[in-house]
Formats: structure tokens, C-alpha cells, sequence
């Protein structure tokens, strides 16, 4: 059996060598629950090298060749999974920056549970990153929910990201939010950069009191209660 770790570091954008460690873990705790036995594994060029370590007969090696079909398949199965994992403790640090930001996102489906499936791009450093994230019905302002279509624009407060995993997949959750009571004083500091604006309270779609160290140029204003299409008021604070 033979396995081939650059395709496996090209498709996980993983490092060669957690790729080969990944996919020894999970070659040995697959065959060890199949045989019920200690197992060893090592991949040297391309190649598995696979040994039994029963404690009543001397280490044997597997011939690879024997290995069942659905063996195989099982093993390719938790391979393809645990880089997954691996793949998605790496994305989570990389994005776990994101929560608290406001970011502009494209409505690309609207499940029977009115979640909204949201596009985002992200600027990086050398190529543009799009990730997926989700609007629970409850982070939609009542106002809002009967008027949104696919293709739709809005500004999103992320306020959740984390690894998340299932027998069957692995990926990092990114939770919306358009409630808020941070989205509109984040949205006026990425508009103006006048740190110390907080928002006292809101009700979606109706109002926001904002409180601010200075004053807020009027354009600024205008354009979060456009986007938010709510009364914003602003107070200064002695």
C-alpha cells in the first residue's frame, strides 16, 4: 500500500512533516482497534512500514498486500479525517483574530431554518482567503429576516470562531451576528478610527445611544444607520 505525502501536503496546505505523523496516527489506531493488538507505523518514502507488537509472539511485520479492502477503506477514512482535524487547528489559529471584528459578507444560501450561509473574503498578507460563515435566526434583527436574498451584502460582527468536529467531518465555525449591541460601535470606529466609542444600548431596528469620546462626523453616522436601517444617537462624553 502505498501512500503519497506531497499530494497529501498540497491538498491540506499542511507541512510535509505533520502530514506523515498524522497519517501514522491514524494508520496505527486503526489497525490497533482492528487487530487488538499494539501496532507501530512508519512511512519512509512513499512507503508504510507496518509492525505488530502482541506481547505473546515476537513483532511481525504486515503484508501490506493482505490488508482487507474494507480495511483499507477505513484506513483511508481516518486518514482523510485526522488531516482534517489537523487541518482546522491550524485555520482556527490563523482566524480565532476575527472575533469582535466587523466583517462584509455575501449571502450565498438561506437554509428552511432561515440560517444564513455568508461568504466572506479575507485580505491575507499574499492571496485573498473566502470562508463560510453562519447567522443563526437569532442573531437577525426581526426586521431584517423576510428581506434577505442571496447575493446580499451586509456588515456581520463575528462573534464566535472555533473548531468544531464530527464522526464524519472537521471545520472551524464562524458565527454572525447582525443583533449586536457591538456592531454599531464597531462599525463607526471602521469608519472613523476614533477608539472608545461604545454603544449604551439598542434595539435593532430601531435604535442605537451611542457614547463617544469625540465627536462623530455626520457622514459616518448616516452610513451605520443605513446599513443597520436604525436611528442612531450619539452622545459625547464629558
Amino acid at each position: 500500500m502505498d501512500l503519497y505525502p506531497a499530494e497529501l501536503s498540497g491538498k491540506y496546505r499542511l507541512p510535509e512533516s505533520i502530514v506523515l505523523s498524522t497519517v501514522e496516527r491514524a494508520i496505527t489506531s486503526t489497525l490497533a482497534r482492528a487487530y487488538r493488538m499494539p501496532v507501530t507505523c512508519q512511512i519512509h518514502e512513499g512507503k508504510v512500514h507496518i509492525v505488530t507488537l502482541s506481547g505473546l509472539h515476537d513483532p511481525m511485520v504486515i503484508d501490506l498486500e493482505r490488508i482487507s479492502k474494507k480495511l483499507r477503506r477505513d484506513i483511508n477514512y481516518n486518514v482523510e479525517l485526522e488531516l482534517q482535524k489537523r487541518q482546522v487547528i491550524n485555520e482556527f489559529h490563523s482566524m480565532r483574530e476575527l472575533q469582535g471584528q466587523v466583517i462584509n459578507g455575501t449571502i450565498s444560501r438561506i437554509t428552511n431554518s432561515h440560517v444564513l450561509f455568508v461568504m466572506m473574503e479575507i485580505n491575507d498578507i499574499v492571496n485573498p482567503v473566502i470562508l463560510l460563515g453562519e447567522c443563526p435566526l437569532l442573531n437577525q434583527p426581526a426586521h431584517e429576516r423576510s428581506l434577505y436574498r442571496i447575493g446580499d451584502t451586509r456588515k456581520f460582527l463575528v462573534t464566535s470562531v472555533r473548531p468544531i468536529a464530527g464522526r464524519a467531518f472537521a471545520r472551524v465555525r464562524i458565527v454572525l451576528n447582525r443583533t449586536s449591541r457591538e456592531l454599531p460601535a464597531q462599525l463607526l470606529y471602521q469608519l472613523t478610527g476614533i477608539t472608545g466609542i461604545k454603544c449604551r444600548r439598542r434595539i435593532a431596528g430601531g435604535f442605537s445611544e451611542i457614547i463617544t469620546p469625540k465627536r462623530i462626523p455626520k457622514t459616518a453616522i448616516n452610513v451605520v444607520g443605513k446599513e443597520l436601517h436604525e436611528h442612531i444617537q450619539v452622545f459625547i462624553k464629558k
